[in-house]
């Protein structure tokens, strides 16, 4: 029985070992970038600030229309990544303006980030909805 049980093991440590990919770390900044139908986002990770104050910025930037400082508080997103969902209205976050772009900070939603990573994020605006998967821009 013992040696059943010690075979079993085995065989489970083999079979993740196998399955196992190698992911490769984010030691500095990088950004992840995707297009929507109404918003470009792009989501810039900095292993520094993250590991500081587990925070990071996102940018979203609007598509063919103009935004005005009142309208920010109609903007909702959900943004999700493989370890945690963040979810709130853009004119209730720390914001920075520049443009038709707005950057705000959002939490943790991975506890480790790597290259190989894709967030999606979620952006409900006047009754309309994009859904935009980010990739590491290269």
């Amino acid at each position: 029985m013992k040696l059943r049980v010690l075979f079993g093991i085995l065989l489970i440590v083999i079979l993740t070992a196998c399955s196992a990919t190698t992911q490769t770390v984010i030691s500095d900044e990088v950004i992840f970038y995707g297009e929507g139908e109404y918003w470009n986002v792009s989501y810039i990770y900095n292993s520094g600030l993250y590991e500081e104050k587990k925070i990071n910025w996102v940018e979203i930037e609007t598509k063919g229309f103009e935004l005005t400082q009142e309208e920010i508080e109609n903007i909702d997103i959900e943004f999700e990544g493989r370890d945690g969902l963040s979810t709130g209205n853009v004119g209730d976050m720390e914001t920075k303006i520049e443009g038709n772009a707005i950057s705000f900070l959002v939490g943790t939603v991975n506890f480790e980030t790597y290259e190989e990573d894709e967030y999606k994020i979620t952006i409900n605006f006047k009754d309309k909805q994009d859904i935009i998967k980010l990739q590491i821009k290269r």
